[in-house]
């Protein structure tokens, strides 16, 4: 198993690399100079050249490509242009909220999808089946945002239980999580239970369940000790693959709520043409989507202990 992860963290970081470059030179294709949008309009020559000198923006780009992958390499994301504040600075503030988000919307949403997943499967066919079957088909149709939006219709401007915008002050902390944790809620819940539903019917139809009814054996026993336990390697895999996709799904939540995340950060970078911090922030990103992969992969190792095993013994 150490082995294995040796071999993730290596490879990963050969992807990590590759992404600062793809992210170098495609954030530099997007219209628009980072000393004007900085500075506005009505900046005079003299004072674009002094900003372009202070941020090296006036080096050729090969020179910027070495500075920029030098400093990478020994651990330095540089200084924002935009906040003024070294990159690393900058992330590590925001990065708690879209933390606290994805792996809460995560958590509930497995809890949810679970027993939604395991209620249908045991109800094959009947009436509630069918019903959870159209509503995950329903929300897996939507966009994220669609749903957010819908949210902000309904809990902020109806009811009034979350505020408009998430990041005012004076404004509790749960409001300002309630409403773009229920979107991810909402979103994550319906593949999820998907999947569970689509597991447990397949170990339902396995030797072993048959056997274990013929000894007699209670159904919550089966259902729980057996069928669930062995259903879990689906059940995992898309659990790890949302939370991945959750922290860079984050910018579009984190955008429709003005919710202070990495997610938002990234927008309001590439709006302001920040270099750094769109590189910064989007290394960030991919390394937590890479390390929530590897951590799914080790997970199976627990859930099957013959996967384990197996890799111990390659």
């Amino acid at each position: 198993m150490i082995k294995y992860i040796a071999q993730r963290l290596l490879m990963s970081a050969v992807t990590i690399v590759g992404v600062f470059v793809a992210v170098f030179f495609v954030i530099r294709l997007i219209p628009g100079d980072p000393a004007l949008s900085m500075l506005g309009a009505d900046a005079t020559d003299a004072q674009i050249a002094v900003y372009r000198e202070k941020f090296g923006l006036n080096e050729p780009l090969p020179v910027q490509f070495g500075l920029a992958l030098k400093g990478f390499v020994s651990g330095d994301l540089g200084d924002s242009i935009s906040l003024r504040e070294p990159v690393a600075r900058a992330v590590a503030s925001r990065l708690p909220y879209t933390a606290e988000l994805s792996l809460l919307g995560i958590a509930i949403g497995l809890s949810i999808a679970v027993a939604l997943g395991i209620a249908a499967a045991t109800r094959r066919g009947k009436w509630l089946d069918v019903a959870l079957i159209s509503l995950s088909t329903l929300g897996m149709s939507m966009p994220t945002f669609f749903v957010g939006i819908w949210v902000l219709m309904i809990f902020a401007r109806g009811l009034g239980v979350i505020p408009v915008i998430g990041n005012v002050a004076g404004v509790p902390h749960w409001k300002s999580l309630l409403g773009p944790l229920l979107t991810m809620v909402l979103g994550e819940t319906s593949m999820m239970m998907r999947t569970t539903r689509s597991a447990m019917l397949e170990i339902f139809d396995e030797d072993f369940i048959r056997t274990a009814r013929a000894k007699g054996l209670g159904e919550r026993a089966i259902l729980y000790r057996h069928a669930l336990g062995n259903a879990l390697i689906p059940i995992v895999t898309i659990a790890g693959y949302n939370l991945a996709t959750a922290f860079g799904g984050a910018i579009v939540l984190e955008s429709v709520f003005t919710r202070n995340g990495i997610g938002k950060l990234l927008i309001d970078a590439i709006n302001a043409r920040d270099y750094p911090l769109v590189q910064g922030t989007t290394i960030v990103i991919a390394s937590l989507m890479i390390l929530v992969n590897i951590m799914t992969d080790v997970a199976y190792g627990f859930v099957d202990p013959r996967i384990r095993v197996a890799g111990d013994a390659g």
